[in-house]
């Protein structure tokens, strides 16, 4: 009696299983194709970025790729400078491996300081320069 409800039970569960040993299950994501090709691609890898500055055109909106190599929770946030009294964007904090485009509104020419907020030793400038 029990036998034909316990074939489809263990057949669902090893397909859940099997597909929980994918990619996906990882955390891994690409970023989607509309990314702008152009956008900067910052990396954090071994609590680093591999990069300590970034640019963008002035007055307006871009994007970030954001590739979390590590298996703890990282992002990007932007500050108007390092004493963080005003924040102007906060990227989703994510465990890696996976990827995010962050999108962010226009800022005005200038430098502005980004970090990590879980691990804030993890940090750098933000380059903004008018379009020209």
């Amino acid at each position: 009696m029990l036998a034909p409800v316990l074939g489809p039970v263990l057949a669902l569960g090893v397909a859940l299983a099997a597909s929980a040993c994918g990619p996906a299950s990882l955390g891994r994501s690409a970023p989607p194709s509309s990314i702008d090709p152009t956008a900067p691609v910052v990396t954090a890898r071994d609590l680093a970025f591999d990069r300590s500055e970034i640019a963008a055109p002035a007055d307006r909106a871009f994007s970030i790729v954001f590739q979390n190599a590590d298996g703890v929770p990282h992002n990007i946030a932007i500050y108007a400078d390092s004493s963080l009294a005003r924040s102007l964007f906060v990227g989703e904090i994510f465990i890696g491996p996976a990827t995010r485009a962050y999108d962010l509104p226009p800022l005005a020419s200038g430098s502005y300081f980004f970090r990590c907020d879980v691990h804030p030793d993890m940090q750098g400038r933000l380059l903004i320069a008018g379009a020209g």
